[in-house]
């Protein structure tokens, strides 16, 4: 795993679809450390879960297949390869083949199936992970996979979550002045190679948005990372939920939430995972891979170029456009 919420969200099918297919088999998970998240959600189709570390060389563990997700790390090709298995199956690096091809391809050989996701494949992520699953059996995978239920993968609740989570938006009105939150996540941990309005952009776009959908409550979600603090709004309908119990309660929100606006990060991947209709901004190079609305949700994404700023009112413009019609989705889809 690469250790991000969103890079473990993805995993979430490959994992389900997997138990699913060859339901009497032992899941053994690989993790970095016991810090992942679906090292601590407990998920059923999760048989064990093992720190990578402690596996190297350990020649009591011996697997028929090891499927390797994260195929761009030398480092986890190495591990893996130290793993015992009767068949190893990993995705094709482009990146490592055109930059260290000999070292690349030294590990490489240890592989039975290696899937080649730039010939007449998706780049999407989750289908990506899809894709090591079926090599497994292509036959068993394709009469089954379109017959799994992957609304059943969602994430659980932890009941002290949900109930903070209830009386922290019962506080701010919903079910009584607001019957319906939108939930706005303008930060995102890592922004490299990403696009982004920044705060005060994110402020006006809400601000506006409040003052023509008054009956709707719109919640910034804020937490100690981001190292910024909102100053009081006057909207009566604009509020600020500060996240102060980590992933659990930040899972409990989203799920809360009858909406989410955000820039890419793994709060779009949690919405998604839930069903939550979304509204994501990203760069336009990674649209494919990172794109939601993998779960039948409703998904919707204004993707925008590296040098977006020189056109940048067209774009607030076609967000506002965008969130306006996720908006009018959500009122319209109130069992949704």
């Amino acid at each position: 795993m690469r250790g991000g919420i969103g890079d473990e969200i993805v995993c979430i099918p490959c994992l389900y679809a997997l138990k699913s297919l060859y339901f009497e088999s032992y899941l053994t998970l690989f993790v970095k450390d016991q810090k992942c998240l679906l090292s601590s959600k407990k998920l059923p189709y999760i048989d064990e879960v093992l720190e990578v570390a402690k596996i190297k060389n350990d020649s009591e563990k011996k697997f028929d297949i090891l499927l390797v997700i994260e195929h761009h790390n030398l480092k986890v090709l190495e591990i893996a390869e130290s793993i015992q298995a009767k068949r190893k199956i990993v995705t094709l690096s482009q990146s490592l083949l055109l930059h260290m091809p000999f070292l690349y391809l030294k590990y490489l050989r240890k592989f039975q199936v290696c899937v080649n996701p730039y010939w007449l494949q998706t780049h999407n992520e989750i289908q990506r992970n899809l894709n090591l699953v079926r090599q497994i059996n292509p036959k068993i995978f394709g009469k089954t996979i379109k017959s799994l239920d992957f609304s059943l993968a969602k994430l659980p609740l932890l009941e002290a979550s949900s109930q903070r989570i209830k009386v922290l938006l019962s506080a701010l009105g919903k079910g009584t002045r607001y019957k319906q939150v939108i939930g706005i996540f303008p930060f995102a941990r890592s922004l490299i190679g990403k696009v982004n309005f920044n705060i005060k952009e994110w402020i006006i776009l809400a601000q506006a948005l409040s003052k023509e959908f008054s009956e709707i409550l719109f919640v910034f979600v804020n937490y100690r990372g981001t190292q910024y603090h909102f100053a009081p709004f006057t909207q009566e309908n604009l509020k600020v939920f500060y996240n102060e119990h980590g992933l659990e309660d930040l899972i409990a929100f989203v799920q809360s939430c009858d909406g989410i606006l955000g820039v890419d990060s793994g709060h779009i991947h949690l919405a998604d995972n839930a069903k939550i209709p979304t509204l994501e901004v990203m760069v336009q190079r990674l649209a494919r891979q990172w794109s939601g609305g993998f779960y039948g949700g409703y998904f919707s994404s204004l993707t925008m170029p590296l040098h977006w700023r020189e056109e940048e009112q067209k774009y607030l413009e076609s967000f506002l456009q965008k969130a306006r019609d996720l908006i009018l989705f959500v009122k319209n889809h109130k069992e949704f």
